[in-house]
């Protein structure tokens, strides 16, 4: 049930607080757009290569910004815990020369556009799951 939220990038748009505009497949090797607004910062729009698709299991795209000198690695994981109950990893990894000091300087700020994510995307599949509106 979560992954059809995951898997479709598309609709991302319609119930993630963190991605509010996106086109593209969740398909190995092609780019997503997105615009992504973090916490406390402005919209942004941007540009990302999906790496990994494993379905009902894992997503993993990538990006490069300012010159090539920050690298973002994002993924989204489920683990299923029982037929009704999985848990739901989200995060990003920043490298590159100036990774460190993007991450010191508003990790907390992604950290919380993550959990936001999350908390919204919990929220969705149990309405699908209840057999409510989306």
């Amino acid at each position: 049930m979560v992954w059809d939220f995951i898997a479709d990038f598309e609709g991302w748009g319609t119930w993630n607080p963190l991605y509010i505009e996106t086109s593209g497949p969740a398909e190995v090797g092609r780019t997503l757009r997105f615009t992504v607004v973090v916490p406390g910062l402005r919209p942004r729009k941007a540009r990302a290569q999906v790496y990994t698709v494993v379905r009902d299991e894992l997503l993993e795209y990538g990006l490069t910004a300012l010159a090539g000198m920050l690298k973002a690695f994002r993924y989204v994981s489920v683990e299923e815990i029982s037929p009704t109950r999985c848990r739901v990893d989200n995060g990003e990894i920043m490298a590159g020369p100036v990774g460190r000091l993007v991450a010191r300087s508003m990790g907390h700020k992604v950290r919380n556009g993550l959990e936001a994510m999350n908390l919204a995307l919990k929220s969705v599949a149990e309405r699908k799951w209840r057999g409510r509106p989306v």
